[in-house]
């Protein structure tokens, strides 16, 4: 017979290593960011943060079959239950076996049962473990977007991938290397894992935040809070993999990225604005692509949304659909979906078409008004619908 059961609270959490890992075997290992560890530290956060960590186990025959892991939290009025890693994981997934359309509305009865609005589940990829069961039972929102990724398995070694770019393309490539070189030095490049990656890893942070700050956008993970702090502990425990591009004596770009079994995920890239001309982010990418065939990686996810200059390094047509979906369990939660599904697309379509100035001006004086208005409006409600 099939259970499912919920595990709730930070001590309950905390005794699941084995199941973890017996959850993880049926699927061929842990993903980057299922590690028992993390999601351990993530429950830790939710807790401190006035949620409750929830992880739903199901059985077949007695034995641990998928785990999804949760966390019960108040939005708006409403209780709902949203991934437990997110915002740092990228994505949603279960550990261990998809789950089968048919285990969803037992889950949901359990979490109404609990007292639950709403089962909201952000960016389920389309070839995830959770796809088919919430295409069957769950409620796009509306924020359908593709992540890209460079199919290096079909490609025999670097060299082969690299010949698909045009002659004036690697010509333009040669061109800014020499350029940037000139500008600042030397180019080296490096992997680095724990404390040798410290200091490439503050200055990526250091230069993501400014580069959010001139563009008046808020992260939920790059705040100095909880979130980015258990990012940092994955660069100090070496799970985090971070590639640097030196030009002289100092970083000119930095990449913190993750092995996800045979997927390279490509998290967070930046570098130095003062060498933009020469794009020096472009330079690290090709060379931590080249490091990836050497590793044996698949494939280098690229992450969402699909940007151009992604589209330009995938070379192929090769992405993956990422969605919300949202499952009411009551009234409220009906309600609370159906504003997430609406209001959420056009704030933040609101919000993206004002100017990075209005953005960051907000109220300030010689800005007009209504604009102004709209955009802390619009903030404000993609930031309470996220």
């Amino acid at each position: 017979m099939d259970a499912i059961e919920i595990a709730s609270g930070i001590d309950a959490v905390a005794r699941l290593h084995l199941l973890w890992k017996e959850a993880g075997a049926r699927a061929g290992g842990l993903g980057a960011f299922d590690q028992f560890d993390l999601v351990v530290a993530a429950a830790h956060i939710a807790t401190q943060s006035g949620a409750e960590p929830l992880v739903a186990i199901f059985r077949r025959e007695g034995r641990v079959k998928t785990v999804l892991p949760l966390r019960r939290e108040r939005r708006l009025g409403a209780r709902i239950a949203v991934p437990l890693v997110y915002p740092l994981a990228q994505y949603t997934n279960v550990v261990g076996e998809p789950l089968a359309p048919h285990e969803l509305p037992p889950l949901c009865k359990t979490l109404s049962e609990k007292g639950l609005d709403i089962l909201l589940l952000r960016k389920v990829r389309a070839d995830s473990g959770l796809f088919e069961a919430l295409s069957q039972n769950a409620q796009s929102q509306n924020a359908v977007e593709t992540a890209l990724y460079i199919d290096l398995s079909a490609y025999p070694n670097f060299a082969s991938y690299e010949a698909t770019f045009s002659n004036r393309t690697q010509r333009n490539r040669r061109q800014r290397r020499q350029r940037l070189e000139a500008a600042a030095g030397p180019l080296t490049f490096d992997v680095l894992r724990g404390n040798d990656a410290m200091a490439a890893f503050d200055t990526a942070l250091a230069w993501k935040r400014l580069w959010l700050a001139e563009r008046g956008v808020s992260s939920p993970v790059f705040d100095s809070g909880a979130w980015e702090d258990l990012l940092r502990s994955t660069v100090t425990s070496g799970s985090a993999i971070v590639t640097a591009l030196r030009a002289g004596e100092s970083f000119a770009a930095v990449e913190v990225g993750f092995a996800d079994r045979k997927t390279y995920v490509s998290y967070l890239g930046a570098f130095d604005p003062t060498l933009s001309a020469h794009s020096p982010g472009q330079e690290q990418m090709r060379r931590t692509i080249a490091w990836c065939f050497e590793q044996g990686f698949a494939r280098y996810d690229l992450l969402a949304p699909a940007d151009d200059y992604k589209r330009q390094w995938a070379r192929t047509d090769t992405g993956v659909a990422v969605d919300d979906y949202a499952i009411a369990l009551t009234p409220v939660g009906r309600g609370m979906a159906e504003i997430r599904r609406h209001i959420r697309p056009l704030a933040r379509d609101i919000y993206h078409s004002l100017s990075p100035e209005m953005r960051v001006a907000g109220g300030r004086y010689g800005k007009p008004a209504a604009a102004a208005a709209a955009a802390m409006c619009a903030g404000a409600v993609i930031a309470a619908l996220e």
